[in-house]
């Protein structure tokens, strides 16, 4: 199998810098991963992408050096094997508040007799469809399994989450969880805060991984400095749109002081 960048750097306890998927596009994915992200998270809880889409991108970032995980739109077991047949280096799966949830996530990715996972190995791109022949003995090696911790109940049972084995990172959802604690939109309100800060001890404290996105208080800089493993701050989606207003706003102002000399000049 062609390593999975992500899950051996974080075994060497380095930190991954990633961009979020949701246009479904492969030339702007193979972008990003030139760019030098270590994981486009490719995501089907908000973007508009297929099976198809996502199997397409995972293609374009192959031979990008970029690891290509996937976000799923539910904790729905035929959609994680349809994934992890296409070849995702790792799936993560919202909403995931107790530990018969997260075991569930873990059953999913797992053949039999460790898991549910279905087995068509000889037609699965993840097998280089059938060429490798070791695939269903290396498969869970090279897994990134992430779930997230997106409400208050969530966080209550991080731990129990956290112990499940085969679980690898726990992913706070920092939107979700402020509006679930009644803060919505204020992802540095002090009780929101809290919760992330319990969930990244909890996760320490278990020996699994942990991400999450920035916030105008906790920018990536910090969370990194704080002890997280991965932080996405941005999304194909954001970055056009930010460099696009940096760049129309930088032309009105010129127009603008250009019409103003004009203006001062006629007299007016």
């Amino acid at each position: 199998m062609i390593p999975n960048t992500a899950k051996a750097a974080l075994s060497n306890n380095k930190s991954l810098f990633g961009c979020w998927i949701q246009l479904f596009n492969p030339a702007v994915a193979e972008m990003m991963g030139l760019c030098g992200y270590d994981i486009l998270m490719i995501d089907m809880e908000h973007g508009l992408g297929s099976v198809v889409d996502a199997a397409n991108v995972m293609r374009a970032a192959r031979g990008t050096g970029a690891a290509s995980l996937i976000r799923l739109p539910a904790n729905d077991p035929v959609i994680i094997k349809t994934l992890m047949d296409q070849g995702a280096d790792g799936i993560m799966v919202p909403m995931v508040e107790t530990p018969e949830a997260a075991q569930a996530v873990v059953s999913a990715c797992r053949y039999p007799p460790k898991g549910v996972r279905g087995l068509a190995v000889g037609i699965a791109r993840g097998s280089d469809y059938g060429i490798n022949e070791r695939y269903v003995d290396t498969v869970d090696d090279h897994t990134l399994v992430i779930c997230q911790i997106e409400t208050v109940l969530g966080v209550k049972n991080a731990k129990a989450i956290a112990e499940i084995d085969g679980v690898d990172m726990l992913f706070i959802g920092r939107n979700d969880l402020a509006a679930d604690s009644g803060h919505i939109l204020d992802l540095d309100h002090p009780e929101v805060n809290a919760l992330v800060d319990e969930v990244l001890a909890v996760a320490k404290a278990a020996g699994k991984k942990i991400g999450t996105v920035p916030s105008a208080g906790r920018s990536w800089q910090k969370l990194l400095d704080e002890g997280f493993d991965l932080v996405i701050p941005s999304s194909d989606i954001s970055i056009l749109r930010m460099f696009g207003q940096q760049e129309v706003a930088s032309y009105r102002a010129h127009v603008g002081a250009e019409q103003a000399k004009g203006s001062i000049a006629k007299g007016y």
